[in-house]
């Protein structure tokens, strides 16, 4: 009767189990539980229960009247769904009508449809679960997981390590360490003789960058770009191929496809050269070092170029005119003009500048080769690790999830776990 009761009964109806629509003799008739309950509900409901109560108020014939007059109207409306729609009649499960009272007939016709209920739900649940039991082991089978035991990949910790290390033994000879180790050294002495040499070194400098000396001898990032260009990654990715070979003879064929996918070559290839790009692209720009001390030596080179112009011209002028000058007592030569002894001091303090640039320059460029080096060769351990393997990862991933599924189910499933349920 009320309207809010009803609202929330509607709402509860298609929700659960099993209903039991309870009357009794005086109402058993009512327009309100006919038409606008029973008539809508029986068709769409899978298990229900007409109960009279208080039937200890009737007598057996008016019982078996009342339940009569209950079952033909409930025979009618099992067929018909709202508006006259007939609703296929197979859908539709028995519904029975049953007299209950407090004190005689009981109620043991309640009782025994809520057992049958039970029972019917239990054996449904058991079959249910059994079939998604079997159809999970069966496709777990197929994908050679065995949900009774512990996960097993198709690399363990040891074999994917020592897969991975050579792999990235194997990119890195293709990236070419030690050539990137003379390409760091040689920018370093470029920038040393650029701030270094004096203005025989700014000369030297144009004409390497006007020839593209430079770019060929002293780019340590355009020689890493450049990688493709050194070695092909076949070797890394037959070694990935080869950790997988007894794997791939002993998969299930259900899979095997599958794993042959993930270490297809072309794919491989492919992911460790997007992880050798990431890891070069992660090094940002290349700087060689400098030091403060070039523009010291560059200072001290442009003394001694200026020292050799003049001697060269006073050797020049002692040449054609002959003036008188002093002469330099040296052991073995005897004695030199002082034209010739500074030219040749000259000479001689610009090469050692030279060499000492050289050196200091060198001493740097390895020191920072050496960490550039051990930069490229982490980065590529690291991309290859967790990302060079990605189609047998993920692959391995989907592995995991179905055996944890699998063996999930078995434990809840199985009759242990129905039991406990």
């Amino acid at each position: 009767i009320a309207a809010d009761h009803r609202a929330r009964v509607e709402a509860i109806l298609p929700r659960v189990d099993a209903v039991a629509w309870v009357t009794d003799p005086e109402k058993y008739h009512d327009a309100a539980l006919h038409d606008d309950l029973l008539r809508r509900w029986l068709p769409r409901l899978a298990r229900q229960l007409i109960i009279v109560n208080k039937a200890d108020r009737l007598s057996p014939e008016d019982g078996r009247r009342i339940r009569r007059d209950l079952e033909a109207d409930v025979s009618q409306m099992r067929g018909t769904g709202d508006g006259g729609v007939k609703v296929p009649f197979a859908l539709v499960a028995p519904v029975a009508v049953v007299l209950t009272s407090a004190t005689t007939p009981g109620i043991d016709g309640l009782r025994r449809w809520l057992a049958d209920g039970v029972a019917a739900k239990t054996i449904v649940r058991g079959q249910l679960a059994a079939t998604a039991v079997e159809l999970a082991t069966g496709l777990a089978h197929q994908a050679g997981v065995d949900p009774t035991r512990p996960a097993m990949p198709y690399l363990d910790a040891n074999a994917r390590t020592a897969a991975i290390e050579e792999a990235t033994a194997a990119v890195l000879r293709a990236v070419d360490l030690p050539g990137l180790e003379r390409q760091a050294i040689a920018a370093t002495r470029a920038r040393a003789r650029a701030r270094g040499t004096g203005p025989v070194g700014h000369l030297t400098s144009l004409l390497y960058r006007a020839f593209g000396r430079g770019t060929q001898v002293a780019d340590p990032e355009g020689f890493l770009v450049r990688w493709r260009d050194r070695g092909p990654l076949a070797p890394a990715v037959e070694t990935i191929r080869s950790a997988l070979a007894v794997p791939m003879r002993t998969a299930s064929p259900g899979v095997r496809g599958a794993l042959a996918a993930a270490l297809e070559p072309t794919e491989l290839r492919r992911g460790l050269a997007r992880a050798v790009d990431r890891s070069i692209g992660g090094l940002g720009p290349l700087e060689p070092p400098t030091s403060r001390w070039w523009s010291v030596i560059g200072f001290l080179q442009t003394l001694t170029t200026a020292g050799i112009v003049l001697s060269a011209a006073w050797v020049v002028i002692w040449i054609l005119g002959a003036p008188t000058t002093t002469s330099v007592q040296v052991p073995v030569f005897g004695p030199i003009p002082s034209p010739f002894a500074s030219l040749v001091l000259f000479v001689i303090a610009g090469y050692v500048l030279a060499r000492l640039l050289r050196v200091h320059a060198g001493w740097l460029g390895r020191r920072w080769a050496g960490r550039l080096r051990d930069r490229v060769a982490a980065t590529v351990r690291v991309e290859i690790s967790e990302r060079g393997l990605s189609p047998l990862d993920a692959l391995e991933a989907a592995r995991l999830q179905l055996w944890t599924a699998t063996s999930t189910l078995m434990r809840t499933c199985g009759p242990g776990g129905m039991n406990q349920g």
